[in-house]
């Protein structure tokens, strides 16, 4: 007994001998901190206070006024500013054991907090289970029984949430959270919780509206120094019950840091977000994206109605008639996307011309004319901005030729002999127009298989032509 009497009278004369500008520098840290409150700038006020406890637990001062009242306003900011009134209530609790009649700071006082607080005196259950881990932890003082404090529902995990984003993911920076909401959910706000490596609680922070049923928050990069973060998203009713979430405190999702900074816009369903330089798209949410290039080349064949007169065979007027271009054409095609559903572009039309003949009059042979070549400005519009299967629709503008090949029944001394029927090709254009619909499917998110079809007319010399066009596009 006389031993532990001393031990107990020399570590009270080591406290009362501490200097007074230790207390002192403890008293600015924690007026700083009122200032960052006032200010809403929570993150900064926590930082403040986390260095008042570290000076305190450094100067065995854990169990001076000083002390009981940082954790006064630690547990204001981690209720006002993360809204995460359990773990304020445990510093309230702290506080309270080393000084039982200290009270909440009369500028921070507002009612919610002079609710918790009363809590934080009859909830012995709480100062067993520790404080914030960026506080120090005393030992906490006698007191009576009292009831368990009553365990948190979680709401059903990715209930409620159409989708959630996460901005650019790099360690050491903060990350913005944005989730959009069902519109058939009803709730009071949105919290963001996270919870750093190596911490035990989560922090939460309201989630801010930002439109067309969206929210976002962030999470601070004072969260991110380690190499993974755990976070949820949960709406709350006008109580605080929770009734939907993305993630839970019991399984919350989780991003780890690659060395290079990775943006997210996975489809986050999965109760665990992978490493962020492996993680996969869902397929059905990935998006081609604005200021992307597309390539393609396409082959097909037409099919038209013309008339007026053959090329070889210039005298001779054709009359309107479907025909073809026989062997078919190759197309190119150069395009941007504007957005994920709107492209602009510029298509070639290389014509290859097959079966006319040549005509000989007298000793000048006049040879047919083997293609056609046309180019068109294009806007083409896709029905959904994401998806393997995505149908579009097409129009443009364009200059060239398109030729069909029209056999001449009546005329028989064409060819090299001299005796074959003639068969020549009619030109229409110069000036071109067309519309076209089709459909893309992605066979990885760079490549696809595009299946089209185009009407095109042509004056002053007219045609009416279809082409079926099949071939592969790629996505820069």
């Amino acid at each position: 007994m006389v031993v532990a009497a001393l031990a107990l009278a020399v570590r009270n004369a080591a406290v009362l001998a501490q200097p007074a500008d230790v207390i002192d520098k403890i008293t600015q840290l924690n007026r700083e901190a009122l200032a960052s409150i006032d200010k809403r700038e929570f993150e900064k006020a926590r930082e403040l206070l986390k260095r008042a406890l570290d000076t305190c637990n450094s100067a065995n001062l854990e169990r001076h006024p000083v002390a009981a009242r940082t954790h006064v306003h630690m547990g204001v900011v981690i209720i006002q500013g993360f809204k995460n009134p359990e773990l304020g209530k445990k510093q309230f609790a702290m506080a309270i054991a080393i000084d039982p009649n200290i009270t909440i700071t009369k500028s921070l006082s507002t009612p919610d907090l002079e609710e918790a607080f009363a809590e934080a005196k009859t909830e012995a259950s709480v100062l067993a289970g520790g404080g914030d881990n960026d506080g120090a932890r005393p030992a906490p003082a006698p007191a009576p029984p009292v009831r368990e404090a009553p365990k948190r529902t979680e709401a059903p995990p990715s209930s409620g949430f159409s989708y959630h984003t996460v901005s650019e993911v790099k360690q050491g920076s903060s990350i913005v959270v944005t989730v959009t909401v069902d519109e058939s959910l009803k709730f009071g706000k949105l919290v963001l919780a996270y919870r750093e490596q190596g911490t035990s609680e989560f922090l939460g922070r309201e989630m801010e509206p930002v439109g067309d049923g969206a929210y976002r928050a962030e999470i601070p990069a004072s969260a991110t120094s380690g190499s993974s973060v755990a976070y949820y998203m949960e709406a709350q009713d006008d109580e605080g019950n929770p009734v939907a979430s993305r993630g839970t405190e019991t399984r919350p999702l989780v991003i780890s840091f690659a060395a290079t900074a990775k943006p997210s816009s996975a489809h986050a369903d999965a109760t665990v977000e992978r490493k962020a330089e492996s993680r996969k798209h869902d397929e059905d949410e990935e998006e081609e994206g604005a200021g992307k290039i597309f390539v393609s080349v396409l082959v097909g064949s037409g099919i038209g109605y013309t008339s007026g007169k053959g090329e070889v065979n210039a005298d001779v007027p054709v009359s309107g008639t479907a025909s073809g271009a026989l062997l078919g054409h190759v197309a190119p095609e150069v395009g941007y996307w504007l957005s994920p559903t709107l492209m602009l572009s510029l298509q070639g039309r290389v014509q290859f011309v097959t079966g006319p003949t040549e005509l000989t009059k007298g000793s000048k042979t006049y040879e047919p004319v083997w293609g056609a070549l046309a180019v068109f400005a294009k806007a083409t519009w896709f029905a959904s901005a994401s998806g393997s299967w995505r149908p579009f629709l097409s129009g443009g503008l364009g200059a060239g030729q398109i030729r069909h090949v029209v056999t001449f029944g009546n005329l028989t001394d064409c060819g090299s002999t001299g005796n074959q029927k003639c068969v020549d090709s009619v030109a229409a254009g110069p000036l071109l127009a067309e519309v076209g619909a089709g459909v893309s499917y992605k066979l990885t998110p760079a490549v696809a298989l595009i299946l089209s079809s185009n009407v095109e007319t042509a004056a002053p010399k007219f045609t009416l032509n279809l082409d079926i066009n099949g071939g592969v596009g790629f996505i820069f």
